[in-house]
């Protein structure tokens, strides 16, 4: 079980995102490389990592220590798919963040100020769609790379845009989510 601050694209991202999965999956059962998709209903991008464990006293805290953090609502859109987000982290396959991305830092950035805790990792702003479930040789890697850099072109993915207008706090247990709290934008009411 784990907790973190996080958004959820909106219905319509969420339906095109499922479409851009559908599309790069082809790739994968191509090379008969097997991947661990994310299911649709938890789609996100994750912003702080809170831990393993997270009791009632620490969500009282955090929703007052989150009172004190202002965002406007932002916009994110979506990049090409990637294949590896680090040298150490090769079978993430992921969308990168066009536009938002330096709200996303900022927020960040700010987050940890208020809420300081053991989430200290460098920050890339994507939205993961998938875990490939096996080492790839660096021939696969690099066959991968190439075609998904092909169908990246052709998907109009950059066009996937949602509002950012709340934050959650989100509860994952077994890749199933359930939202804890909901913080909007700019108010900062507590749902």
């Amino acid at each position: 079980m784990s907790y973190f601050l996080g958004f959820f694209p909106d219905q319509k991202a969420n339906y095109k995102i499922r479409k851009v999965v559908g599309e790069v999956g082809r790739i994968f059962r191509d090379f008969d490389i097997p991947v661990r998709w994310v299911k649709p209903e938890t789609f996100h991008i994750s912003l702080y990592i809170l831990g393993d464990h997270f009791n009632i006293i620490q969500r009282f805290l955090l929703s007052r220590k989150i009172q004190r953090i202002s965002f406007e609502p932002f916009t994110i859109s979506l990049g090409k798919i990637k294949l590896g987000i680090s040298r150490k982290y090769k079978e993430l396959v992921y969308l990168d963040i066009n536009e938002g991305g330096e709200e996303l830092r900022e927020l960040l950035h700010i987050v940890r100020k208020e809420i300081p805790g053991k989430d200290s990792s460098t920050f890339v702003p994507h939205l993961t769609i998938g875990r490939v479930s096996k080492d790839l040789s660096e021939e696969e890697y690099r066959n991968l790379v190439k075609d998904i850099h092909n169908i990246s072109k052709s998907l109009n993915i950059e066009e996937i845009s949602f509002t950012v207008n709340e934050m959650y706090l989100v509860k994952s247990k077994q890749g199933v989510y359930s939202l804890v709290m909901k913080f909007d934008a700019k108010s900062n009411m507590l749902s």
